[in-house]
């Protein structure tokens, strides 16, 4: 339509050309929309700030930041565009997912000296970009920065930084953002109490972990299979298995309904604990409800036999994998040989290194670790300077 239009003699304008460029990089078509940006000159018309921002934002989203950057000097250094708080933040974003962080601190410093004033979706991408790159404090210095400047923080803003707290293992900051919520009443959602359930729990704080979990019933929010899956990851990790199984039977009965991966630690608790007949009931169980296995939940079969001295059956499942459309990798060939090592079957370990290469596998640093060890282990120490070399 638009060439038809350009055909017969209509001349497009700047709100035309900017509609169809916008439609064109939520499309995907970044290039056709720089063709068309390029084109605009033959019809008198300037590519405005939409523009721009809409290409340099499918740029930096596409991972060409450079690209971004080359269009953003463009813009000013040609055509005199004054850029705004949109384009400012896409090329925030970009770059702080690039891990490029002394350039957007050059950029953002850019930006407040034009007098932008940055908004609090700028402020949560570079609080984000910092926490993916282990700058906490740089992070933190933004958040109290945007507070100080007045600019409201959001339950994204307070779900990134709890999330990145928990995952440092610096729980008790995070709970104190998580409690700061409260007080400048902004409602943290499910993203925010899975972040700081999964932080508690991994600092053994399980009873915490429990009692948010209520709380979060209790203001109603409904928890997700995600909750659900780190609370019994908890309990699992730390012997509550009573526990772990009674929230996983009120899964089945008032939803959310168990994924594979909660099967997978529920079975990995299970197995940890020696109670097989109850993870094979499991997989019973599973294999009726209709829900499709993945390698991780063979691995874990495959780790929970091993580990508890089953390792005939161990062999005899990996043969059975491939009937299931799921060919075996690396990580469970690797459980098999380290489980077949520790049991005294060196020879078959090695036979299914092996069989790794054969098949045209890559073998792994863990892979070579474990031949490595079971070779010193068996005092047989050529063979392992044969793999090291």
């Amino acid at each position: 339509m638009f060439a038809k239009m350009t055909e017969i003699g209509n001349q497009p304008n700047v709100n035309t050309c900017t509609t169809l460029i916008h439609g064109l990089c939520k499309a995907g078509e970044v290039g056709l929309a720089l063709q068309l940006k390029n084109k605009m000159s033959k019809w008198n018309c300037r590519p405005n700030v939409i523009s721009y921002s809409a290409i340099i934002d499918a740029l930096c989203k596409g991972g060409l930041v450079d690209e971004a950057l080359v269009l953003f000097s463009e813009m000013q250094r040609n055509l005199n565009v004054v850029p705004n708080v949109v384009l400012y933040t896409s090329l925030v974003k970009g770059l702080c997912n690039s891990g490029r962080l002394i350039e957007v601190k050059s950029l953002f410093g850019e930006m407040v000296s034009r007098r932008i004033s940055a908004n609090v979706t700028t402020y949560n991408c570079l609080i984000h970009g910092h926490c993916l790159h282990g700058q906490q404090e740089e992070a933190r210095r933004y958040f109290d920065e945007m507070m100080h400047r007045g600019i409201s923080p959001n339950t994204v803003t307070f779900s990134i930084l709890i999330d990145s707290y928990c995952k440092d293992g610096n729980t008790e900051e995070a709970w104190g953002i998580f409690n700061l919520m409260d007080k400048i009443n902004i409602k943290p959602d499910q993203i925010t109490y899975n972040s700081m359930i999964d932080g508690l729990c991994l600092a053994s704080r399980l009873q915490d972990a429990v009692k948010l979990f209520a709380s979060m019933v209790d203001r109603g929010l409904e928890p997700n299979v995600i909750s659900c899956n780190i609370l019994i990851d908890g309990y699992c990790k730390n012997r509550k298995l009573d526990e772990a199984l009674l929230l996983f039977e009120k899964m089945n009965q008032n939803g959310p309904k168990p994924t594979v991966v909660t099967y997978s630690i529920q079975l990995r608790g299970l197995y940890r604990d020696g109670r097989m007949k109850t993870a094979q009931r499991f997989l019973n169980e599973m294999q009726n409800s209709g829900q499709s296995p993945d390698e991780v939940l063979y691995s874990t079969i495959l780790d929970g036999l091993c580990k508890n001295g089953k390792i005939v059956e161990a062999m005899e499942f990996l043969e059975s994998v491939e009937g299931t459309g799921i060919l075996p990798n690396v990580e469970m060939y690797t459980i098999l040989i380290h489980g077949l090592y520790r049991g005294g079957r060196l020879e078959d370990a090695i036979e299914l290194f092996n069989e790794i290469l054969e098949k045209g596998l890559v073998p792994n640093v863990v892979t070579y670790t474990t031949m490595i060890a079971g070779f010193f282990h068996h005092r047989m120490s050529l063979e392992a300077n044969k793999l090291i070399i």
